[in-house]
């Protein structure tokens, strides 16, 4: 079982730790997810337009999530203190910086980012909301409620009645009184019968935002979102920027010394939020017991045909913590002077920024049977995305399918031993080798497969142009020990057999002694390995090849 969106998107947990030059401490998590949808741009503004640019463009949809709770303060017990001097908050979470940061893999040399959209924007803790009714019918009465969140909330209710009657002086009141008798019969026969059916599935990312501030901006240097979230009431940490300089010396008691947190100035009024003289009032309920933050962004990605779809987001985070408690009397707000990154441990043993490596022509691929049964990549040379060079051996060529169900890339290791070369002739991809260059070359077929039940053929429409023969090793998913070796002997018309060679990929006849299994659900890849047999001049073709759902 899994949504529609999926066979276009990557999700990933990342655990959090703060490492503030100790030992890690895990701190919280943040989960994002990344989905990629080729965009075939067919916007007209004039004949210019005829001139399509030469790039692969696709539409990168990011979200995430932060989660961190407070690890200071894990229970809703009430806390036993001797008296107010006992008192205090430490180390509850304050401000956020948070930003996804996009290169490719030559540092952004070759990828170009329109921010589409993100969110959220701005929401803050000054919202009003009010409403009233009224209604009259002799007697009056109005109802009204203003509330404001985060801060205050009041409610009041007025009724009213007004009779005046005159006295024996000789002022007058007048009395209507009227009688009104109807009879209505009515009598309906009917019949109605009705079927209908609804299906409909949905996702949504959201979170709740109380006496915390959410601040979006866009840096004029890359179009890519940084989000601050601030705690704003009872004390709003955005605004306050201002400090003694003097360190956190704790209270001995429920706030320990922090020589990263320094003493911030704030408002009288922020003062009296804090402590009315009888009772020092702890930080909002976000910052009491955590936070739960999401964050969405998307861009129109350009990526130059000679370049990679690779790119790299990272998703960098600064954390500050805070505290407050009373001295001499007065409440007294500590921040942190300098921020913590929130770090992830990498393939290295070590901590590092949340990041992830998308290949964005793999996650924009279709499955098999969305557009049509039959994924086909037929190798003209306007259709490569990478068309091959044969005087650049390093520059591996890359096509799709028009349906982009289909991706076939060049996966050769050009830094071992002597290898052939690829080039397109005749609308066809031709390997050659030579008496100095004899080594295997190497194409995969990247496609997706979302079901389990339907079977599929591989088939490869190739001959020879020369007599030296060549093989074809066929793995399948990197499965080594199901190797599939086929001869290619034909030339081109050559034998009557059409030159056609097919591979089931999958069958599912249990009659058969070919029942078999190569697939699996979601990406699925098909290396071929071809090489001469002999060690003189060679020459292969491959006209198409095609992966058909039966």
């Amino acid at each position: 079982m899994f949504k529609p969106k999926d066979p276009y998107s990557y999700f990933q947990c990342f655990p959090l730790y703060s490492n503030p030059g100790g030992t890690p401490t895990k701190v919280g998590y943040l989960t994002v997810e990344y989905r990629v949808a080729l965009f075939n741009d067919v916007q007209v503004l004039n004949c210019g337009s005829v001139d399509q640019a030469q790039n692969q463009q696709f539409i990168l949809h990011c979200t995430q999530r932060l989660v961190l709770p407070n690890t200071s303060n894990s229970s809703v017990s009430p806390i036993t203190v001797s008296d107010t001097v006992n008192e205090g908050f430490a180390n509850y979470p304050a401000l956020i910086s948070a930003q996804m940061q996009i290169k490719d893999e030559n540092d952004d040399k070759y990828a170009t980012l329109d921010l589409l959209e993100y969110a959220p924007h701005t929401v803050n803790t000054a919202v009003q909301q009010s409403s009233s009714s009224a209604a009259s019918s002799g007697n009056t009465a109005e109802a009204s409620t203003s509330s404001t969140t985060g801060s205050s909330y009041s409610q009041s209710t007025n009724y009213g009645t007004s009779v005046t009657i005159g006295d024996i002086s000789g002022a007058t009141a007048s009395v209507d009184y009227g009688t009104t008798s109807s009879t209505d019969k009515s009598a309906t026969t009917g019949a109605s019968a009705s079927t209908s059916t609804n299906r409909e599935a949905s996702s949504s990312e959201s979170m709740s935002v109380k006496d915390w501030g959410s601040y979006a901006s866009v840096p004029a240097y890359a179009p890519m979102p940084v989000w601050v979230f601030g705690q704003e009431y009872p004390w709003n940490a955005v605004l306050c920027k201002f400090t003694t300089g003097n360190t956190n010396s704790g209270n001995n008691s429920s706030v320990k010394a922090n020589a990263n947190q320094v003493k911030m100035y704030i408002s009288t009024a922020m003062t009296s939020n804090l402590y009315d003289t009888v009772f020092l009032y702890p930080p909002s309920e976000l910052s009491t017991f955590g936070l739960n933050f999401v964050m969405k962004a998307s861009w129109r990605v350009y990526i130059d045909n000679t370049a990679s779809t690779t790119i790299t987001i990272d998703n960098p985070i600064l954390f500050y913590t805070a505290s407050h408690f009373l001295e001499k009397g007065t409440p007294t707000v500590y921040l942190d002077k300098n921020p913590t990154d929130l770090l992830t441990p990498n393939d290295e043993s070590a901590l590092d920024t949340p990041r992830l490596q998308l290949d964005l022509n793999i996650m924009a691929l279709d499955p098999i049977g969305v557009s049509r049964p039959a994924a086909i990549v037929g190798f003209m040379p306007t259709q490569f995305v990478q068309a091959p060079d044969p005087d650049t051996a390093t520059k591996p060529f890359k096509i799709l399918s028009a349906t982009n169900d289909l991706l076939v890339q060049d996966t050769t290791d050009y830094t071992k031993g002597t290898p052939g070369n690829f080039a397109v002739d005749n609308n066809c991809l031709t390997a050659t080798w030579d008496k100095d260059n004899t080594g295997a070359l190497t194409i995969t077929l990247y496609f997706k497969i979302i079901d389990s039940v339907s079977n599929y053929v591989l088939y490869i429409k190739h001959w020879l142009t020369k007599a030296t023969q060549v093989s074809i090793t066929c793995i399948i998913n990197q499965n080594d020990s199901n190797q599939l070796i086929k001869y290619v002997t034909a030339l081109e018309g050559e034998g009557g057999d059409n030159n056609l060679l097919e591979l089931a990929l999958r069958n599912l006849d249990f009659t058969s002694v070919n029942y078999h299994d190569y697939l699996q659900l979601g990406l699925n890849s098909v290396s071929l390995t071809i090489v001469p047999l002999t060690a003189s001049d060679a020459q292969y073709q491959i006209r198409a090849i095609s992966i058909e759902k039966e």
